[in-house]
Formats: structure tokens, C-alpha cells, sequence
């Protein structure tokens, strides 16, 4: 209205008011249709930046959700961790204290394992044992290879039966060697062993007892009261099936309490007899006895050898047990180390993975922050824009409307009261709009304030995160400290408890120290007495023995003087038993006058007469039982030597064969024998070797001339021979080790290398040292030692195959 009535003044027709108005309105309409094109662009990126801020909202909320499940996953990792770390320290401790308890079994074990060795050595020192032992380690490898053999096997006498220790002397003298035979089902089996032991060429001395060749007799011990003596199979316990061996071996034999038993009971039982000391006496008259040491008892000693190998036998089994333990203590160790690290790792990953959530979570709320701010800046510059875009149209409105309206300066009545109500309006409008910016102001300050608290508190926020993950952290090491602390303590305790044990032990070992020293103070004071009593008996014993010498010669004298006086009838002794001295020697003078006149008579002969029938009777069946013994020990010696006779030309031909075999391995196209010399001609084998009067050999080196024998050889030749028949009696009967001192120095280089391959293809059962200045040997070695010169000494050095050999060319070359 202000503009109409200033345009009256400004325009002088309608006309030119007009076309002014239109080109103002087509000036504001393209202004207008500008504005709502900005007007349609920025709603359309406001819309655009809160479906942004929404979806970054959503994102966040999101966010949150994961860091919270990750922060649930880790506080379960981390229970798992620790009941990880507490199930590793347990299997920690319990592998502590196996490892412990091996290495004092492996402790004992040493010294079981000394013990035996010693026990074993000192059972192999008692005569005749070393070889028994050596042929029980012979059947033990034959019987582990055999299952059939092995079901027929009992095993040595002494070990079939028990007996308490007092007996151990006792048993021995009476077994003897026969302790050591071994029983077996069957003689088949026997012989079995034997051709499987002499096959494989084992050691050793075997003696069986087939139990279907066992027959055992049967003694009477009615005759036996049991307060003097007793039969000794009454205390050995043993299995009803081996009763017979047990009878063969112990049936005859009585144990007696004292030498006088033994007399008295082997003379009237016709049974052995012995005592616990082991005094004997046979059922034949013999008599034996004396000191017999336990150190030497092979009952004892091999009883003692047994428990020691028992012991060991316990400890290795148990040491296998526990070590069994421990490789699964140490398997489940690994498991529950690895357990411990995937935990660890899970807990780093997580930890990284959180680290990146808050990182992702402040980065978003910034974002959201700054899309929140761009939005309420875009809608500030929309309502901006609407509110121009209105007064555009409001002026466009007004310049249409003034179009159509005539040109007039004067406002109408009803213009000008329109015109007060509204300038009234707009200082109405103008106060409350200064009113709402003063409230904007104080807004705006408000939420500046609140915003700088939003930000101090979120950085206050960032930091009490990182606070709690580190202490989360140190909540972890809390943890894991104090499991190690428990662990500490644990072992603490048993520590402690070990100490107390070993303390209790001291003191009960310096309690029994102090009881030795007591008793031995004792012991001493005692001995001491002892001595002096000794000392005080030696003289009263010196004194009792002269006495005594001085009564066994009035003994004698008196006894010679009864004997003279001849038999005495018991009547006479009756009659004269309370007579006077005097008187007796009144009537010995009257009996000696009246004896004179039998001076000639032989008083005597009554008595020698029975003493010589008892004699006789006596000796003839002594007479009797030397006979029967003759002719059992002929009998023996007949099988002995048809034995030995059997046993050496089994020898001979294996030799004969062996040798045989070696001379053409060693001469290639050769051929060798070994002939006995002496009568040999139209006898049996048997007969040939009793009349055989030595040994030579017949050889030919080419196979097609004549054979030869040792004389007519060269040293080289008998070099040869020499060593076909060494090892042609190295297959008969092996020894542990051969030592040849430059056996090929004679020989050819085609016979230094046939015996090099000879005595590399025995090697494996014998070992044997060479020395040789020949390459052929050394071929086949498999150790090498050169022998120096060094400083006036000489030096024996490990050296390698190429040294050798340079030595042997260098040595060569010299000669």
C-alpha cells in the first residue's frame, strides 16, 4: 500500500506503472521459481542427510550392540582362560611331583641295580655257578622264542619250592649242586632244548630232570620222633604236581638237632642225616661237617639275588608306570598350554577388535554429530527460504492485484485503517521477534555450554573406557598372579610338608643314632666285663685244664691197672660196692697170689672173641656195600666214557666238517681233512677215537695234486691251515673274542682276502683284533686303531680307514 501510493507520485500514467509492474513481476516470478527450485533442492538433501544421520544412528546402535557382545565373549574367554591356567598348574603340579617320585625311584633303581650286579657277582664266584647261570640266560632267550617249549619248562629246582632262612644251610648241603638242575615235563623236551642250544651255539651248563624219568622212592620216618629230628621236605612248601622232584631231591635227608642225633638216626633210619649247621652223616657211615659260611651258601646268596632282582623288577615296572603318567601329564600339559594360548589369542583379538568398535564408535557418533549439525543448519536455511520464497509470492501477489487496480496516490479510508492495524502488527511482530532472538541468543549459549560439557564428557567418557580396559587388564594379571600366588602356596605347602617328613625322619634317624650310640656304649661296657671274665675264665681254665691233665692220667693209670685185673662180673661189683679200700686191697693181694698160677692163661679171650666176631660181622658188611659201591662207580665210569667217548667224536666230526668247509672258502678250488693218527684201521668210529693217538691234517691246494701234509708245507701254507682250523673250532665252540697278531704276514694277497671275508662273516658272533700291516683286512674292519711311536712311547690312537690304509702303502713303500 506504502509502495501503491508512492508509485502515484513515481509514475505519471497507468501504462508506465504497469509495464514496470510487469517487469518487476517477471523479475520476481524468475527470483520465485529460482528459489523454489533451492527451495526443492535443499529439502531434498535435508531429507538425503537425515536418512544419513538415521542410518549412522542405526549403525552406532549397532556398534554398541557388538562391543557389548565382544565385551560378554571376552569376560567368558577370560573365565576359560583362568580355569585354563588354574587346570595347567594343576597338571603342572601333579607332573612336579611324578617327576619327583621317578627320579627317586630311578635313584633306587641305580642302587637296586648296583646291589644286583654285586649279588650277581658274588653268586658267580661260587664254583661251578658261573656257567649254571650263564645256561639259565641260554634257556630263557630259547624259551622266549619257543611257546611250546616254555609250557613244558618248570624251571630250576630252587626255584620250585620255599623254605624259611634258618634251613638255607641245611637245603644247600644236602641239594647241592642239584638246585640248579632244571626240570622239565618230558625228556623230549629235554632234548629238544638241548639240540635248539646247540644249534644256536649258546653258553653254558644244563642239567635236567625229565619228570616222566623221575621215580622216587619211598621212606619210612615212623622211626623219627620230631623233638630230635624232623624230614627235611617237611618245611619246604611247594606245588603237589612237583612233589616228586621235591621227594627225589630232599626224601632221604633228616634234619637233626644235634651231631649226636645225626649218629644215632643215619645208623638205625639207613637215611641221610644233617644238621642246621649242615653236619652231615650218610646213611653209609660217612661223616662230614665243620663251619660252613653263609657268604658262600648258594641257597642264601641266590635267594638273596632273586629278592634284589624282584625288587628291581618291582621299581622298573613302577618307574614304566609313572613314566606312562607323565608323557600323558605332559601331553595333556601341551593341550592345556595351547589352550591357554587360543584363549590368549582370542582375548588379543578381541581386545583389537573392541579397540576397533570404540575407534568405530566415536568416529560414528562425530559423524553423527556433524550430520545432526548439517541438518539443522539446512533446515535454518530451508525455513530461510521458505519464509523469502512467501514474500516473493507475497509481492508478486500485491504487484498482480496492483495490476488490476487504477492509479491512485490517496489511500482509501478502509486502506488506511488496514494500513494502522498492520504497522501496529509489525511493531507488535518486530518486539517479539527481537524478544525471540534474545531467546535464540540465550539458547544458542546453552547449547554451546551443553555441548562443550558433551564433548569434555565424552573424552571423559574415552578415558574412563581406556581406564577400565586397563584395568580389566590388570584385573586379568590380578588374576593370573593370584593363580600363581595359589600355585606358589600349593607347592608351599607340600614343600612344607615334604620338610616336615624329612625333619620327622632326621629326628627319628638321630633318635635311632643316639639308640645305636646307647646300645654300643652299652655293648662296649658290656664287652669289657666281658673281657675281664675272659680273662679271669682263661686263667681258671688254665688252672681246670692242669687239673684235668693231672686226672686223666690217674684215669689212665687206674684203667690200666683195671684193665689188667681183666672183666670184673657184675655179681663181684655188687658184693664189693660199699667196701672199704683196705679191705679191697686185702683181697687183691689174696685174688693177685692166687693168679699167679694162671700166668699163662689168656684172661682175655672171651672178651676178644666177641670183640672180634662184632668185628668181622662188621667188616663184611662194610665188605658188602664197597662192593655194591665198586660196582656202581664202574658202572658210572662205563657210562662216563661212553659219554666222553660220544661227546668227542661228535667234536671231531664237526670239526672234520667245519674244517673241511673253511679250507675250501679260504683256498677257493682246494681241499683240506683232518685225520687221526695212530691204529685207525678195520675199527668203528668210536673205537678209532680211543685209539687215536693225535691229530694232523691233509691238504692240497689245488684240489688236483696230491694231498700233503703239514710238514711238507710252506710257512705260508701252514699259516693258512693254521687259521682254517682256529676257525673251523670257532664255529665248534665260539669264544667271546679271537686276537691274531699279523696272521697274513706270510700269506698271498688271494689268501689275506679270502681270510678277511672269512673273519668278517664270523664277526657277528665273536669279535675280533688283528694286527696286519696288509690293505686287505682293513677292508672289512670296522674299527681302526694305529699304533705310534711318540716321545720314546708308544701310542695307541683311534684313526679312520684312509689313515690306515695310508699307513699300510707308507709301510710299504719302506719295506
Amino acid at each position: 500500500m506504502f509502495a501503491r501510493k508512492g508509485r502515484g507520485e513515481q509514475f505519471a500514467t497507468r501504462e508506465e506503472r504497469d509495464d514496470w509492474i510487469r517487469g518487476e513481476m517477471k523479475i520476481v516470478e524468475e527470483q520465485l521459481e529460482s528459489k523454489q527450485i533451492q527451495v526443492l533442492e535443499l529439502s531434498k538433501e535435508q531429507q538425503a542427510c537425515q536418512e544419513q544421520f538415521v542410518e549412522v544412528e542405526a549403525t552406532l546402535e549397532r556398534r554398541k550392540e557388538e562391543r557389548m557382545e565382544l565385551e560378554k565373549q571376552m569376560e567368558k574367554n577370560e573365565l576359560s582362560l583362568r580355569q585354563s591356567i588354574v587346570k595347567k598348574a594343576d597338571v603342572s603340579g601333579k607332573f612336579t611331583d611324578v617327576s619327583q617320585n621317578v627320579n627317586m625311584m630311578r635313584q633306587t633303581k641305580e642302587e637296586l641295580t648296583e646291589e644286583e650286579r654285586n649279588l650277581g657277582y658274588k653268586l658267580k664266584t661260587i664254583p661251578g655257578l658261573k656257567q649254571v647261570l650263564a645256561g639259565q640266560a641260554s634257556i630263557i632267550k630259547v624259551l622266549d622264542t619257543n611257546k611250546r617249549l616254555l609250557d613244558g619248562y618248570y624251571g630250576m629246582v630252587i626255584n620250585l619250592f620255599s623254605c624259611p632262612d634258618q634251613m638255607f644251610t641245611a637245603v644247600d648241603e644236602t641239594a647241592g649242586m642239584k638246585l640248579f638242575n632244571h626240570v622239565v615235563e618230558t625228556d623230549k623236551i629235554a632234548t629238544e632244548l638241548m639240540a635248539e642250544l646247540n644249534r644256536r651255539k649258546l653258553p653254558g651248563v644244563f642239567n635236567f630232570m625229565p619228570l616222566n624219568r623221575i621215580r622216587p622212592r619211598q621212606f619210612d620216618y615212623s622211626m623219627v620222633d620230631g623233638q630230635d629230628a624232623f624230614p627235611i621236605i617237611e618245611k619246604l612248601e611247594y606245588e603237589e604236581d612237583l612233589e616228586g622232584i621235591i621227594s627225589f631231591v630232599f626224601g632221604k635227608t633228616l634234619v637233626c638237632r644235634n651231631m649226636d642225633t645225626v649218629v644215632r638216626l643215619a645208623r638205625s633210619s639207613k637215611l641221610d642225616c644233617i644238621t642246621l649247621d649242615g653236619e652231615k652223616g650218610s646213611s653209609k657211615g660217612v661223616l662230614s661237617g665243620g663251619y660252613v659260611s653263609l657268604e658262600r651258601n648258594k641257597m642264601a646268596n641266590y635267594d638273596r639275588y632273586q629278592l634284589a632282582v624282584g625288587k628291581l623288577g618291582d621299581v622298573t615296572t613302577e618307574i614304566e608306570h609313572y613314566e606312562g603318567e607323565m608323557v600323558k601329564l605332559e601331553q595333556e600339559m601341551v593341550f592345556m598350554t595351547k589352550e591357554v594360548e587360543k584363549f590368549q589369542n582370542l582375548l588379543a583379538k578381541n581386545e583389537g577388535s573392541l579397540s576397533k568398535l570404540i575407534a568405530d564408535c566415536k568416529m560414528m557418533m562425530e559423524s553423527g554429530e556433524d550430520l545432526k549439525k548439517k541438518c539443522v543448519e539446512e533446515e535454518q536455511r530451508l525455513g530461510e527460504m521458505t519464509t523469502d520464497r512467501k514474500l516473493m509470492e507475497a509481492t508478486l501477489s500485491g504487484l498482480r492485484t496492483e495490476l488490476d487496480v487504477d492509479m491512485n496516490s490517496q489511500l482509501s479510508l478502509e486502506e488506511k485503517n488496514l494500513c494502522e492495524v498492520l504497522v501496529k502488527k509489525i511493531e507488535k511482530t518486530k518486539s517479539g521477534y527481537k524478544k525471540r532472538i534474545r531467546e535464540k541468543d540465550e539458547l544458542e549459549r546453552e547449547k554451546f555450554a551443553i555441548e562443550s560439557k558433551m564433548v569434555g564428557m565424552r573424552k571423559d567418557e574415552e578415558e574412563l573406557c581406556s581406564e577400565v580396559s586397563k584395568l580389566g587388564k590388570r584385573d586379568r594379571e590380578v588374576e593370573k598372579a593370584k593363580l600363581d600366588l595359589d600355585n606358589v602356596t600349593e607347592q608351599m605347602v607340600k614343600e612344607k610338608e615334604r620338610l616336615a617328613v624329612a625333619m620327622a625322619k632326621e629326628c627319628k634317624l638321630d633318635e635311632e643314632v643316639k639308640s645305636l650310640q646307647s646300645e654300643e656304649e652299652r655293648k662296649e661296657k658290656k664287652l669289657s666285663k666281658l673281657k675281664e671274665t675272659l680273662g679271669e675264665d682263661s686263667m681258671n681254665k688254665e688252672k681246670l685244664f692242669e687239673k684235668k691233665i693231672h686226672l686223666q692220667k690217674s684215669i689212665q693209670k687206674l684203667s690200666q691197672k683195671v684193665n689188667s685185673l681183666g672183666g670184673v662180673q657184675p655179681e663181684m661189683l655188687e658184693r664189693y660196692k660199699n667196701a672199704k679200700r683196705t679191705l679191697l686191697g686185702k683181697e687183691l693181694q689174696k685174688i693177685n697170689q692166687k693168679l699167679k698160677d694162671f700166668d699163662n692163661v689168656n684172661k682175655k679171650a672171651l672178651e676178644q672173641f666177641v670183640t672180634f666176631t662184632e668185628e668181622n660181622e662188621r667188616l663184611v658188611d662194610r665188605l658188602n656195600q664197597m662192593t655194591e659201591d665198586k660196582t656202581r662207580i664202574l658202572n658210572m665210569i662205563n657210562v662216563l666214557d661212553t659219554k666222553k667217548s660220544e661227546q668227542i667224536l661228535y667234536t671231531f666230526k664237526q670239526l672234520y666238517k667245519n674244517f673241511k668247509q673253511m679250507f675250501s672258502r679260504i683256498v677257493p678250488g682246494g681241499r683240506g681233512e683232518l685225520i687221526l693218527t695212530g691204529e685207525t684201521v678195520g675199527l668203528t668210529d668210536a673205537d678209532r677215537m680211543e685209539s687215536a693217538t693225535g691229530l694232523t691234517t691233509s691238504v692240497s691246494f689245488t684240489g688236483d695234486q696230491a694231498m700233503k701234509n703239514l710238514d711238507q708245507l710252506s710257512g705260508g701254507q701252514k699259516s693258512v691251515v693254521a687259521l682254517a682250523f682256529i676257525l673251523a673250532i670257532q664255529q665248534c665252540d665260539p669264544a667271546p673274542f679271537y686276537l691274531f697278531d699279523e696272521v697274513d704276514a706270510a700269506l698271498d694277497i688271494e689268501h689275506r682276502r679270502a681270510i678277511a671275508a672269512v673273519i668278517h662273516g664270523q664277526a657277528g658272533d665273536a669279535q675280533f683284533i688283528t694286527t696286519t700291516f696288509r690293505p686287505e683286512m682293513l677292508r672289512h674292519a670296522d674299527q681302526c686303531f694305529g699304533v705310534l711311536f711318540r716321545g720314546k712311547a708308544s701310542h695307541v690312537v683311534p684313526v679312520t680307514r684312509e689313515e690306515a690304509e695310508n699307513f699300510v702303502q707308507e709301510s710299504a713303500i719302506q719295506k
